[in-house]
């Protein structure tokens, strides 16, 4: 045996032949390194086979069609719930899925497998309960597609549950690695067998659009997530534009009214890291397992897509985050609906070296064989390395043999080669979120340079900057630091008099807290500040200049001058004041700027101001007649100050900050896309408005938040909605103002009128739409002369605002109940009208909002034979109508009659006499109304029977429609 001192002579002798033979082992690692991660070059057209049955299906004939049709991989589906049916102990069925990839290999074919979580609905019970389902801003558990469901993606028990099957068929087929025969494993959970969020919910027999997870568990989280990137509720608060107490009220962000509206603003960013965060460490956990049995074994993240415009909802617009452990991705490239090229180069094209793409077909019976085949072509010419295409039953696989041996004959002998991209565009991950997918924001720039050739298009490097996932996301969440809010006038005193001044609380104003202190300073020997006051004897005349610094409680700081003039006597002078808060300013170097100060930016309460001079001014900038102007030549930020003077020379001082930047980061200001209608609520009545979704708009960045200046008490604004209840009519004017992300902001009116809810009625001509007129207003105890009325009538009514619905009942001779939701909101929506039998009427109109009555007016008038005293006088005795009778049955009962008792029957056509109780029965000059609609007598003939003491009075046939 060696001892020590013999082997570091060894070592000291024989140094150079180690170090050689060290570099040599090195090499040969190195050497061994890059064997194994060499690019395979092959293309790959697979079958991709779904396994949606619950039985054996067509797979193994599609394979060995799919082979002869030249296509030389399969795509395999391995359903969790398909392999365990009942229970997750229970003997596992293999043997299908052994079957299809064995067939596969036999055939020369390589296999990619998608192992697929997601359970159908019919066998989730023994897994999880469907309380754990992932669920939409309603609570609707997930539910699309293929009627697969899926647990929260933050549900740890569950996600290990569905890693140790993940786990299992890796294991079990970890034999294709060894063989060189896998080509990649992913990992699926949604109804559409889809890696990510689903997108859809099943509502009345098809997918909408919906987004998730708003469950318990995630909303917590959430809070969670959010408590250290803003420490305090008061600062998301105000980048939110909300009015929460703790983090522990604030609920996941949802637009119910439009979901391509989730992911707007601040808070929809927030939604959208967050639901990425939550994600991407679920993808992480799939991705480790698969390589915990073999680390070469290569996993693909099977999404739809992420450039489309549900990307967002679906989780996977920052796709090179969530991807930077997988090997490669694979999307659905719509075959009618996206251009083939743009979706290959927006994710190959910057993604790492070696990683793989796959772009599925799916065959589409109202598409022919040259559409598939374009799709085929562009796709491999632009990169692609694997095109599955999804083939479920024998006829359509006959059907599309042809264009898949021309494809198979066109590109599988050909290696594919690095693309060359000599032209590119470029994304920011925030625009792509805001503005509904890449495809909505970078695609025509991109088109622009693919085609510039358009018979020779060529591949353009599509890159995205993932703004959202970076630090600086997070630096608007820090602490912002106080504001001027209302600058100090001068203060004007006597000689040789006690002074005493307390700094105004209102001096400055902190966003995102509160301030603490006030700090003054440069304060001449004989002033003092002592408690919040400035105190202290002047003796000598002249004007002092004090600074007065704002702290916030994150100690956060803000400086303001004002000056205190020590004249000879008492001056009762009121300086000027500042009338506008002056905004800083971002320019940029070597371009012009010019800034002209509002003729209103200082008022002065009992003179004039006079002039406007700057005490503080870069050299690259000059004043005159009220117009900043210069050019910047120098980065950095300057501080520019402002006097305003009155006619007494007393003045007071604000400033604000110019910053100048270089072109590329000078902010565009966002911008409005319209005016907000007036809006009428209900005095003492819940209001509710949210602010359109489109409102605003920034070009070169998004709307981070919106507040709203001169708001009332009542009203708060929420994640855009602006609620509350109105305690006092009048005119609410207010400012509605969307900041961009980089502070910018646009404004428009909003103007809300609260008023105590009135209906009004007009009488119109009744009949199809061409024919109806307005004939006169319909007001309380009208006479109508029945022979000025048309045939037909409507009757319309108006409201001093909007309804969500309006109820008519309208009693009388007539029995009429109609519902409408449209405006004009009328008895009759649509064409037709009530016959203007004579007699009298009571109307009475209820509008709702919000299924709650809101205004209800009854009225009463009358249509007239004879005057308005008596509407019956000139009509024959024993007069009748309608009839045919669909409501109300009209009699005629002569004068003499008055005073006597009637009693009414009907007597069916069987014989069967009943009597009509008086509560169906209304009796107004001489006219005798009987209700036999609310009688719920059936259609049919009948007599109607007057009689008095048991003697007939009269007797009418009728027929009852």
């Amino acid at each position: 045996m060696l001892n020590m001192t013999t082997i570091l002579k060894f070592l000291k002798n024989n140094s150079i032949a180690i170090l050689v033979t060290l570099l040599f082992i090195s090499k040969s690692l190195i050497t061994y390194s890059q064997s194994t991660s060499e690019p395979d070059r092959q293309r790959y057209l697979a079958l991709m086979c779904l396994n949606l049955t619950a039985d054996k299906g067509p797979e193994i004939e599609l394979i060995k069609m799919a082979k002869q049709a030249g296509l030389n991989s399969v795509y395999l589906t391995i359903p969790w719930d398909k392999i365990y049916i009942n229970s997750p102990t229970e003997t596992p069925s293999w043997a299908r899925f052994d079957e299809q990839i064995k067939m596969a290999t036999s055939l020369g074919m390589k296999v990619a497998l998608r192992i697929h979580l997601g359970r159908h609905t019919t066998r989730v019970k023994n897994f999880w309960d469907t309380s754990q389902n992932q669920v939409n801003h309603a609570g609707q558990p997930l539910l699309a597609g293929y009627l697969d469901t899926f647990y929260g993606f933050d549900n740890q028990t569950l996600v290990n549950l569905g890693a140790a099957f993940v786990k299992e068929a890796t294991t079990r087929y970890k034999y294709l690695q060894t063989e060189k025969n896998l080509l990649f494993i992913s990992v699926t959970n949604t109804s559409t067998q889809e890696g990510e969020y689903s997108h859809t919910i099943i509502e009345n027999g098809k997918d909408e659009i919906s987004v998730y997870d708003f469950s318990a568990s995630m909303t917590k989280g959430f809070q969670l997530w959010l408590k250290p990137h803003y420490t305090k509720i008061e600062r998301l608060n105000f980048l939110w534009g909300t009015h929460f107490k703790s983090f522990d009220e604030v609920l996941l962000p949802n637009s119910r009214w439009d979901f391509t509206q989730s992911f707007k603003q601040r808070f929809g960013k927030d939604l959208y890291i967050y639901r990425h965060t939550v994600f991407k460490q679920y993808l992480n956990q799939m991705i480790a397992t698969v390589k915990s049995v073999d680390p070469s074994i290569k996993f693909v993240a099977d999404y739809g897509s992420v450039y489309d415009g549900v990307s967002a909802i679906r989780g996977t617009s920052g796709y090179k985050s969530l991807g930077e452990k997988a090997d490669g991705i694979k999307v659905n490239d719509d075959l009618l609906a996206h251009d083939h090229r743009w979706a290959v180069d927006v994710i190959k094209s910057d993604a790492p070296a070696n990683f793989i793409f796959s772009n599925e077909v799916f065959l589409l019976a109202e598409a022919d064989d040259a559409t598939h085949l374009k799709q085929i072509n562009e796709n491999f010419a632009h990169g692609t390395n694997i095109i599955p295409i999804v083939i479920s039953t024998e006829a359509s696989m006959r059907r599309a043999t042809s264009f898949l041996q021309q494809a198979a004959a066109n590109w599988l002998s050909k290696p594919i080669t690095p693309i060359e991209y000599k032209d590119e565009v470029t994304y920011r991950l925030s625009a792509a979120v805001e503005k509904g997918g890449a495809s909505n924001i970078i695609f025509n720039d991109w088109y622009k340079k693919a085609y510039a050739d358009p018979s020779n298009p060529k591949p353009v490097k599509v890159k995205l900057e993932e703004d959202l996932l970076s630090a600086a996301y997070w630096n608007d969440a820090s602490n912002y630091s106080p504001y001027v809010f209302k600058p100090i006038p001068m203060q004007i005193i006597p000689v040789n008099r006690d002074f005493n001044y307390k700094l105004p609380a209102d001096t400055f104003s902190d966003v995102d807290g509160t301030i603490v202190r006030m700090d003054p300073s440069l304060l001449p020997s004989w002033l003092r500040f002592e408690g919040g006051q400035l105190k202290g004897r002047p003796t000598v005349l002249g004007d002092y200049r004090i600074l007065v610094t704002g702290v916030d409680d994150e100690g956060g700081k803000s400086e303001a001058y004002f000056t205190i003039r020590v004249d000879t006597r008492e001056n009762a002078n009121k300086p000027p004041l500042v009338n506008t808060n002056f905004t800083n300013q971002t320019i940029a170097i070597n371009k012009a700027f010019s800034f002209t100060i509002p003729k209103d930016a200082f008022l002065d309460a009992d003179g004039s101001v006079t002039k406007v001079e700057i005490i503080e001014l870069p050299s690259w900038l000059t004043y005159n007649n009220g117009t900043l102007s210069g050019t910047p030549v120098a980065l950095g930020e300057y501080r520019v100050s402002l006097k305003a003077y009155d006619d007494l020379n007393a003045f007071v001082e604000t400033y604000f900050s110019l910053k100048v930047v270089e072109p590329q980061f000078l902010n565009s200001p966002p911008y409005a896309n319209g005016a907000l209608p007036v809006k009428y609520t209900a005095l003492n009545h819940p209001f509710s408005y949210i602010l359109p979704g489109d409102i605003f708009g920034d070009s070169d960045g998004y709307i981070s938040s919106i507040s709203i200046q001169n708001r009332p008490s009542w009203l708060t604004l929420s994640l855009n909605e602006l609620s509350g209840t109105p305690t006092q009519e009048g005119e609410f004017r207010m400012i509605v103002r969307a900041y961009d992300n980089f502070g910018a902001y646009v404004e428009i009116p909003f103007i809300i009128n609260v008023e105590i809810p009135k209906l009004r009625f007009e009488l119109v001509r009744g009949g199809s739409a061409v024919n109806q007129e307005i004939i006169r207003p319909l007001q309380q105890d009208d006479v109508l002369a029945s022979s000025a009325m048309p045939p037909l009538l409507n009757i319309f009514a108006y409201g001093n605002f909007d309804y969500d619905q309006v109820i008519f009942n309208l009693k009388g001779p007539v029995n009429i109940s109609s519902k409408t939701s449209r405006f004009p909101y009328a008895l009759y929506e649509n064409e037709g009208g009530f016959v203007p039998f004579v007699g009298r009427y009571t109307l009475t109109v209820t509008a709702t909002e919000k299924d709650a009555s809101i205004v209800s007016n009854s009225m009463e008038f009358s249509i007239s034979y004879g005057d308005s005293i008596n509407i019956t006088r000139d009509m024959e005795e024993w007069r009748f109508y309608p009839n045919p009778v669909e409501s109300v049955f009209n009699i005629k009962l002569p004068n003499d009659l008055s005073g006597t008792e009637i009693s009414y029957y009907l007597i069916t056509a069987s014989g069967k006499k009943m009597q009509i109780p008086s509560v169906y029965i209304g009796n107004t000059d001489h006219l005798a109304n009987l209700d036999l609609t609310s009688l719920g007598i059936p259609s049919g003939i009948y007599l109607v029977r007057l009689e008095s003491n048991g003697k007939l009075l009269k007797q009418f046939r009728i027929f009852k429609k």
